[in-house]
């Protein structure tokens, strides 16, 4: 996977549909690739599990809840709120690094919170080096614009070095310049306390909470995915 995307990979794909569930394992060219993958990030109703494998496992960018724009909700009594098209830039970092992209959509529970997933099994079947997740918030529940999270206050000092590292690199981009940006646990609100997903020790992880402005608009988001690529980079060589 280049950074424009790779010919042909091998898709794990499981689509729970009304009727009941439909795994299948695709392997495609890169035109219906392309069209699969819209298809599936803007589908508003059907809920499904994407998985798409990366040239590298060492990292791993997932989307537990995501639904396209302007699908604020879920099918999920514990997680009702949408974290609108986060999955599309869960696709754009990991085409970006070459790594395998995990994707939950409309999905019907909250996948990070229970190791009894198949989101969370997927993971544990991948064992990745660093687990990036990819969330978004409604702007009054955060404290800051963005938000970075490890899970706990002993790991605060790895959330707030690349917080640090992605405000310095808005710093340089006038659309993004202004987005207040924190990784300090004891500061933030959304802290994934409760996400086992990211409260492991089988791998690195990052929540990383992002507002709805900047969702929305491709040209913001696929700069901050040229700037976490090489803050991301840089740690995995490190």
């Amino acid at each position: 996977m280049n950074d424009i995307i790779f010919v042909r990979y091998i898709f794990f794909l499981c689509i729970r549909l009304h009727s009941g569930l439909l795994s299948s394992i695709v392997n495609l060219n890169e035109g219906c690739e392309n069209m699969s993958i819209a298809w599936l990030l803007n589908d508003p109703v059907n809920s499904y599990l994407y998985y798409l494998a990366g040239t590298t496992e060492k990292v791993l960018v997932a989307a537990p809840h995501h639904a396209p724009l302007d699908v604020s909700t879920l099918p999920c009594a514990s997680h009702p709120t949408a974290d609108e098209n986060t999955g599309w830039i869960a696709y754009e970092l990991a085409s970006r690094l070459n790594c395998s992209c995990l994707i939950a959509g409309n999905y019907f529970l909250d996948p990070n919170k229970y190791k009894t997933s198949d989101y969370f099994k997927k993971i544990e079947a991948v064992q990745p080096e660093i687990l990036i997740e990819i969330h978004g918030h409604g702007s009054v529940s955060a404290t800051f614009d963005i938000e970075i999270s490890c899970g706990s206050r002993e790991k605060s000092p790895l959330s707030q070095r690349m917080a640090t590292q992605l405000a310095t690199a808005f710093s340089n981009h006038p659309g993004l310049r202004y987005y207040t940006i924190s990784g300090d646990f004891d500061q933030i609100h959304l802290r994934a306390t409760k996400s086992l997903t990211i409260n492991t020790n089988e791998w690195t992880a990052y929540h990383i909470e992002l507002p709805f402005q900047l969702r929305k608009d491709p040209l913001q988001y696929k700069i901050m995915c040229d700037q976490l690529k090489n803050i991301i980079l840089e740690m995995v060589s490190g």
